[in-house]
């Protein structure tokens, strides 16, 4: 009982001092607030400033002791401060489980370019991933560069990716050429240079 009372203090001593430590920047930056202004302390009347803490929740037993400790300190300060516990488990769960934008997962497509400086349009295809067929477009014998280089004396988009669109998505290889031919016939892009590419790709 012993070593297990010693453990669960210890536990708590470490989410107290977490607690205090991101009270501390809140408590500077008040005191800073309260130097630079002229205005005297609000009245009891006054609804005093809200600051919410974020912390890892461990157990009811110490988060009801870190409120209390909050709640004192709050009341010697116009500043309510409120403990918002949060689950590291699903935290975590959150992180792993980030999704991408859907864009950004597309392989095997066609794809369409539109500057953001006027109305040039670009068509193609990739079979690996778009964002690494955007990563080619920023070399100098990509169409695309040489268009914001000459044509606007601009570099690229930081955001380069948020200009393409993806128009088809493909069964293969033969299957995007295809797919590429009809939209660069029927949307005639002005950076693409040949209209036919299967006869020059579909061996390649």
């Amino acid at each position: 009982k012993a070593i297990k009372f010693a453990v669960t203090f210890r536990d708590d001593v470490e989410l107290l001092d977490q607690a205090f430590r991101h009270f501390t920047i809140v408590l500077e930056r008040f005191v800073e607030r309260r130097i630079s202004s002229a205005d005297p302390c609000p009245s009891p009347d006054v609804p005093s400033e809200i600051v919410r803490l974020v912390l890892p929740f461990k157990d009811q037993s110490s988060a009801n002791h870190v409120k209390q400790q909050l709640n004192s300190l709050s009341s010697k300060l116009s500043v309510t401060v409120q403990p918002v516990f949060v689950s590291p488990k699903l935290d975590q769960q959150l992180k792993q489980h980030e999704i991408k934008p859907p864009i950004v997962n597309q392989q095997c497509i066609v794809y369409e370019f539109k500057c953001n400086l006027c109305d040039a349009g670009y068509v193609g295809y990739t079979r690996g991933h778009l964002h690494e067929r955007v990563e080619g477009h920023t070399r100098k014998s990509s169409s695309i560069y040489r268009h914001y280089h000459l044509q606007h004396n601009s570099e690229m988009p930081e955001r380069l990716i948020e200009q393409f669109n993806v128009i088809a998505k493909c069964n293969g290889k033969f299957d995007c050429l295809v797919n590429e031919m009809l939209y660069i016939r029927m949307r005639k892009p002005t950076l693409n240079v040949r209209t036919d590419s299967i006869r020059a790709k579909v061996f390649v």
